[in-house]
């Protein structure tokens, strides 16, 4: 049997808050046939949706599955969506494990870091090592580690959720309930949002025009400079936890180059070792999602 005969075909589905994307990925990585569309807010238009695309894909291959890419992640015994508060629409509902009952073809689910890590681990940026940490850093924080080649979901299925641990004891309000969460630092949304709270100009509308005046803006300067003394403690304390080879990095903060130059603050944040973790960004950009996703038929 030839090499072409032996690979296998995955649809992957990344459902994202604003745009859905999918792809057909082979067992090496390779993708192609790539759908892009809103995100429906009624529930039933996105099972619709959902459906439609997989009946697309699926009359140009013989496809094995469809792994979804999804926010937050899914309670074991319920089957509830949990911790997806910018998909409100199927937050805190069984949208998901209904879904399965009435698919096309057979389903696998997974948290949208959690599938991040997985493809850059098999076919991207962590391809060859054992110990790799994914990061999403863009409306939210979400976090993704493969340990000693295993992907790490915890006894309820909640790991890792870096993005609503502590940092900051009574600091700024998180839409989870608590206080001072990684998330309302770090994420995209939040670096805007304390921007504009230390009296930064209004005629600022996004992150990345934070980043971009920093070299004139006082207040975008000092406000960067915290986000990336915060950004190395979260590393140092992931390395910490987890040891990890590599850090990869994904969603629209990944983008921005002062990410990598940030060795010598997170060199002063981990114990016990002299050598920091390679930070790079995801090799597959937003694709990382959809990619993992099916490669969980793999």
């Amino acid at each position: 049997m030839t090499q072409a005969q032996k690979k296998k075909y995955a649809i992957g589905l990344d459902i994202g808050g604003t745009k859905i994307e999918a792809a057909i990925v082979s067992s090496v990585g390779e993708v192609s046939h790539t759908i892009r569309i809103p995100t429906p807010l009624d529930p039933r238009i996105l099972k619709e949706a959902l459906c439609q695309i997989t009946d697309d894909l699926r009359k140009l291959h013989d496809i094995v599955g469809v792994g979804l890419s999804i926010p937050g992640s899914l309670d074991p015994q319920s089957g509830i969506l949990r911790n997806a508060p910018n998909s409100p629409s199927i937050n805190n509902t069984d949208f998901f494990t209904q879904l399965k009952k009435n698919f096309p073809l057979d389903i696998k689910i997974e948290n949208d870091a959690n599938c991040l890590v997985i493809g850059e681990y098999l076919f991207g940026a962590a391809r060859g090592l054992d110990h790799a940490v994914g990061l999403i850093m863009g409306t939210g924080f979400g976090s993704g580690v493969i340990a000693r080649k295993q992907l790490i979901t915890g006894s309820q299925g909640l790991a890792p959720e870096w993005g609503h641990t502590v940092i900051k004891y009574d600091g700024r309000t998180c839409h989870c309930g608590k206080r001072g969460c990684v998330e309302t630092y770090l994420s995209g949304t939040a670096i805007l949002t304390r921007y504009h709270s230390a009296g930064g100009s209004e005629d600022i509308k996004t992150t990345q025009d934070v980043f971009r005046t920093r070299a004139k803006d006082k207040v975008a300067s000092k406000v960067i400079e915290e986000t990336m003394r915060l950004f190395a403690v979260v590393i140092g304390n992931i390395v910490s936890a987890y040891d990890p080879q590599i850090i990869v990095l994904g969603g629209g903060l990944s983008l921005q180059p002062i990410y990598y130059k940030q060795q010598e603050l997170i060199q002063k944040q981990i114990f016990g070792s002299q050598k920091t973790p390679l930070i790079k960004p995801a090799m597959f950009g937003d694709a990382s999602g959809k990619i993992g996703a099916a490669a969980l038929f793999f």
